[in-house]
């Protein structure tokens, strides 16, 4: 008689809640948003009202991961950029071009005029890192701005070099704690901070009038 060696079969999926967390703690740590979270709990059938409960616990015992304070901040920030779009429709609206090489970055005006240029502390080792920096320093020009303007809100429209890599979400929350609504679009060709970010001079915004990057919004 002839014997064959026992095959080892695929683990099977999570049975429970508490199971599915422990298993995907890695996956679920990663997750920035309750739909995510929803997403996956629909995947294995916790779709009751007695497994979603579980799950919405399991998550908070297991992995530390707070749901439902998740949800409320969501609901939160859904209702304020509601309330900042409104705003902003009657408030300045503002055009900033961006750009960096590893060792600066340039922040210039509607017009094309180079407004802030400055190395960097040290040079960046990452071109993503290096844009983002950038993309950061416009925002903060164009809130200086705004208050200059003495709006609660306005509309900011941010032309990058370059995109690719970059977190916008992220760029739009750090817009709207300032009252800016972002706008951003990736102009790699004839942009003016691209073409001026090699210039030796170092250029300090408070040099310079910030009016010119904000007209009334019609």
């Amino acid at each position: 008689m002839t014997t064959h060696p026992a095959t080892s079969k695929d683990p099977s999926p999570p049975t429970t809640p508490e199971d599915l967390v422990r298993d995907r703690l890695t996956d679920l740590w990663t997750f920035a948003t309750t739909e995510e979270f929803d997403s996956l709990a629909t995947e294995y059938g916790f779709t009751t009202e007695e497994m979603s409960l579980r799950y919405v616990a399991a998550l908070l015992d297991v992995a530390g991961i707070d749901y439902q304070g998740l949800r409320q901040t969501e609901i939160l920030w859904a209702n304020s950029g509601a309330n900042l779009v409104r705003k902003a429709a009657t408030g300045p609206a503002l055009t900033v071009w961006s750009a960096a090489t590893l060792q600066a970055f340039t922040v210039c005006a509607a017009s094309g005029r180079m407004i802030w240029h400055e190395p960097f502390g040290a040079a960046m080792v990452d071109g993503v890192d290096a844009a983002t920096v950038s993309a950061e320093k416009a925002i903060e020009l164009s809130a200086h701005a705004l208050r200059e303007w003495g709006a609660e809100a306005g509309v900011l429209r941010l032309n990058l070099a370059r995109s690719r890599g970059l977190d916008f979400e992220r760029l739009r929350r750090i817009a709207a704690t300032e009252g800016l609504v972002l706008d951003i679009a990736t102009v790699a060709v004839r942009n003016p901070a691209a073409e001026q970010c090699i210039a030796p001079e170092r250029v300090v915004w408070r040099t310079v009038d910030l009016q010119e990057l904000w007209q009334s919004a019609s």
